[in-house]
């Protein structure tokens, strides 16, 4: 399976592990995901916050439908070509389909695919 950028921890998806691992006001990525039958991760959501990574983890609490994540904290810049990277090398898996949004500011495009 291709690389997510974000080391080996894996990490139980529940407030008080989050409340934990992640420091506030950090922008970086997070993947969502689960265990196949072998204990490898499937990643299912990918995303990123470009200011806060655990206000934003914390937001997704309440609908996610994954017990894992992992996380990476990096600057918008780097976040969102990773989004970008691992969007393009986990699409088929993903749950949402679509393109990850640049970041607000100077003008950047997804190094894949220029959007």
């Amino acid at each position: 399976m291709p690389d997510l950028w974000m080391g080996p921890n894996l990490f139980r998806f529940e407030l008080i592990v989050i409340d934990r691992v992640v420091t506030p006001g950090e922008p970086g990525n997070y993947v969502l995901g689960l265990k196949d039958e072998s204990g490898e991760f499937i990643p299912k959501v990918i995303g990123r916050s470009d200011t806060d990574l655990r206000r934003e983890l914390m937001s997704k609490l309440v609908t996610a439908k994954y017990p894992y994540f992992k996380f990476s904290v990096a600057n918008p810049k780097l976040a969102f070509e990773t989004e970008c990277a691992q969007f393009h090398n986990f699409g088929r898996l993903l749950e949402d389909k679509t393109h990850p949004v640049r970041p607000v500011g100077p003008e950047l495009r997804c190094f894949l695919c220029g959007l």
